[in-house]
């Protein structure tokens, strides 16, 4: 009975389906899509032109046309999306077009689409009677067009003077066409000079900018000048342009506007050897060139000793070239007031005819010291004996046998002649570095291997940069023990065979007026050789009288000099000692009791204190 239920079913089931099928066989329609003529979205909306793929697909678009059975379509961009202004990127027969990144940003360029700023660029497809829809892209170009200099005009002439070096000469100002506010890149700017017809084939840096201006100062282009073929007082003509760079994710892209070619007239830094003093305030010279006063160059400072009187006017000048005599470039009071030096309170302008220097203070013999580096011109009492900038160098280091890198034993390389240093050095192969001030260890001023030979110094070929931390010296000769000679004024730093300095390896003090020593033999104070005839140390005195000695080991026995020997041969002797007028004649000191460099000077006869 199931069974026949069930077929039943299936039979009532069949019959309804056959019975709606011939009712929606009656009722359907079917109805064909219109033809398309569809430029398709592509899968990517926005384009970063990279230059350094310039053959690249820039992009790539595709349509479907079920409209036109053959056509040729151009294919059109605008900046706007109603075409105010199509532009065509070119034509195909093709259901596809594709432009190269060069290609592409030119056509933008043209169109003065800003570089490095987002863009909308809208395209679509003209077959002549039929357009497609329209599709959008966000566009970035890159830069092709230059900078553009617009101050100063080429031709232009600029006449430098030291008066003033951090004073501005010039403003170089450009214009870039490409970059606005709202670029997403870093642009930056450098000004780049060149000897002019060079084509830039060795252009150098004269500054870099994110803005559209550079200054120029006196001293700086005349730096350059004078470093690429310029010559003091007489003009020549540099090459100038402006190189963009812009920070972009592909590189950096540059771009160089066109040159402009300026003159420019550089001024002397070199400094000459020496000065000369005449007029009539410099006493030894007077207004003629019989008797200059000399004033030697020893690094950045001309000094030396000179008799200045008020008197028969008082003025006088400095001359360069005493060969030249009246024709010498020479330097008067407002040369140096104009450059800022702080000058002695002892001189004045004369406001003769000339400017010269007047001299008011109280005739004597002065030791004159023009600085350079700090701009001073100052007075001194007379430096008897050796003058240098120092009384003496200090070694340190490694290289420096009886040194090494520590101050309890710093080589002595004393000042034996008027900007000389000499001495004997025990050396090996390692560095080292001069110091000027030994109280002040480390603190003190230092000069390096560069600092001579920046300064023009030919220094032995025994010794070469360190290239180390302190680009330091370093001795690459046979170990030894050398004669060291640094001559500030020829400037040579040279070695030779060690000498025998002085006729006993050290004098002896003895004496009340040295506290330290007394009046006995335990504890002599020594005045090391430590030059060419020159004996030099560190001396406590009181006021009370002492004797040198030659030979510790023979005590009271030893030969001795007193006051009366050092006169009767001729010795100019520091006014703080004086014959003690005892029984023998000793050294009396009547200076301020202190501690203070003791220097005997054998060869130039001078018995100094400092």
């Amino acid at each position: 009975m199931k069974i026949y239920l069930k077929k039943l079913s299936y039979l009532l089931l069949s019959l309804t389906l056959l019975l709606g099928a011939c009712d929606a066989e009656e009722s359907l329609t079917i109805t064909n899509p219109a033809p398309e003529f569809v430029l398709n979205t592509p899968g990517i909306s926005t384009i970063f032109l990279n230059f350094e793929v310039p053959e690249n697909p820039a992009f790539t678009i595709n349509w479907v046309d079920e409209v036109n059975a053959t056509a040729t379509y151009n294919v059109e961009m605008s900046t706007d999306a109603a075409f105010t202004n199509p532009i065509s990127l070119g034509t195909t027969d093709r259901d596809n077009f594709s432009m190269t990144v060069a290609a592409f940003n030119d056509v933008l360029n043209a169109a003065d689409v800003k570089s490095f700023s987002a863009t909308a660029v809208y395209m679509r497809i003209n077959t002549g009677s039929v357009l497609s829809n329209t599709i959008l892209f966000q566009v970035s170009k890159f830069a092709v067009e230059v900078p553009i200099i617009t101050s100063p005009n080429t031709a232009d002439a600029f006449v430098l003077s030291d008066v003033d070096p951090d004073l501005v000469i010039a403003t170089i100002t450009w214009e870039d066409p490409e970059i606005t506010a709202t670029s997403t890149v870093e642009v930056s700017y450098e000004l780049e000079a060149a000897e002019a017809g060079t084509n830039f084939a060795n252009a150098f840096s004269l500054g870099e900018t994110q803005e559209n201006s550079i200054d120029l100062t006196h001293g700086q282009l005349n730096s350059y000048a004078l470093d690429n073929s310029g010559v003091a007082g007489t003009a020549i003509n540099f090459d100038f342009r402006i190189k963009a760079i812009a920070k972009t994710a592909a590189g950096d892209l540059f771009r160089s506007s066109d040159g402009i070619t300026l003159s420019i007239t550089p001024y002397d830094v070199a400094l000459p050897p020496a000065l000369y003093v005449v007029g009539a305030g410099a006493v030894d010279a007077g207004w003629g060139w019989d008797s200059p006063v000399e004033l030697l160059l020893q690094g950045k400072k001309w000094s030396g000793n000179i008799n200045l009187s008020p008197d028969n006017g008082g003025n006088f000048r400095f001359f360069t070239d005493k060969s030249l005599e009246w024709g010498s470039p020479s330097y008067n009071f407002p040369y140096f007031k104009d450059r800022g030096y702080t000058i002695d309170a002892n001189f004045e302008d004369a406001n003769d005819g000339d400017n010269n220097f007047l001299f008011t203070g109280a005739a004597g013999s002065y030791f004159i010291e023009i600085d350079t580096e700090a701009e001073t011109i100052t007075l001194g009492p007379a430096v008897v004996g050796p003058s240098c900038n120092f009384d003496q160098l200090w070694v340190v280091g490694a290289g420096a046998v009886d040194a090494g890198w520590g101050w309890a034993s710093p080589v002595e390389i004393s000042c034996t002649g008027t900007g000389v240093y000499q001495g004997n050095i025990n050396l090996t192969n390692d560095a080292f570095r001069f110091f000027s001030d030994r109280a002040l260890e480390w603190g003190s001023p230092s000069f390096n291997y560069p600092y001579y030979a920046d300064a023009g110094y030919t220094i032995d070929a025994n010794f070469e940069n360190a290239a180390d931390g302190d680009q330091n010296f370093r001795f690459v000769g046979t170990p030894g023990t050398y004669f060291l000679s640094i001559d500030d004024i020829n400037k040579t730093i040279t070695l030779g065979p060690e000498q025998s300095l002085c006729e006993f390896d050290q004098l002896w003090l003895v004496g009340g007026g040295v506290p330290d020593a007394g009046w006995g033999w335990d504890s002599p104070v020594a005045l090391p050789c430590t030059g060419a005839g020159v004996y030099s140390g560190d001396v406590t005195f009181a006021n009370d009288a002492f004797r040198f000695f030659t030979d510790r080991t023979l005590e009271w026995g030893s030969p001795s000099y007193n006051y009366p020997y050092y006169e009767g041969e001729g010795y100019t002797i520091d006014a703080n000692f004086q014959n003690a007028a005892d029984g023998d004649q000793n050294f009396s000191f009547v200076g301020t009791p202190g501690t203070y460099t003791l220097t005997i000077d054998t060869v130039n006869k001078t018995i100094t204190l400092n």
